[in-house]
């Protein structure tokens, strides 16, 4: 019957676990579902309590570290972000970017807005530009520069075709 207790309590643990995550209860829900399985053979409950402090123990000593990097985002530092998946992918400008003013560019058939970096020309429409990254303010504007090429008569031709 002590068996069943002990897994009571490891659904417990787990269930507060999942409700607040504190990266504690968890270990103490192993440590109690070791006590559980040990019941079924000992019903001395010196030992049962026995091995559910020394499992609860060892599984937070030794597994915690692991849990929390498994668990826990990427910090980035003040002032840097992370690299934008569009970074260094090429792109056509369809309304006129500048750093003051953001615009419209293409790039892998979606359209972003787009800035340029501050001290840079403005780009017109039609012109070719590579991504940069973005801003980290919201991540969803894109930072572009002339790439100095002109743009392929596909790419110019597919902004006029779509009426733009």
């Amino acid at each position: 019957m002590s068996s069943l207790y002990w897994l009571i309590a490891a659904l417990l643990l787990g269930a507060v676990e999942a409700v607040f995550p504190a990266g504690i209860f968890l270990f103490f829900g192993i440590g109690a579902l070791a006590g559980s399985l040990l019941a079924l053979v000992v019903e001395t409950i010196t030992w049962q309590v026995l091995c559910f402090a020394v499992i609860s123990l060892l599984s937070l000593v030794l597994l915690r570290q692991r849990w929390r990097r498994l668990f826990s985002g990427k910090l980035v530092p003040a002032g840097e972000s992370l690299a934008h998946p569009l970074e260094g992918q090429r792109g056509i400008v369809r309304e006129t970017v500048s750093s003051a003013q953001p615009g419209v560019v293409e790039v892998g058939g979606s359209f972003w807005r787009a800035v340029t970096d501050e001290g840079e020309p403005p780009l017109a429409a039609g012109a070719s530009v590579i991504v940069r990254g973005a801003l980290p303010q919201d991540g969803l504007t894109l930072r572009v520069a002339g790439s100095g090429e002109a743009p392929a008569a596909s790419d110019a031709l597919s902004g006029e075709a779509k009426g733009e």
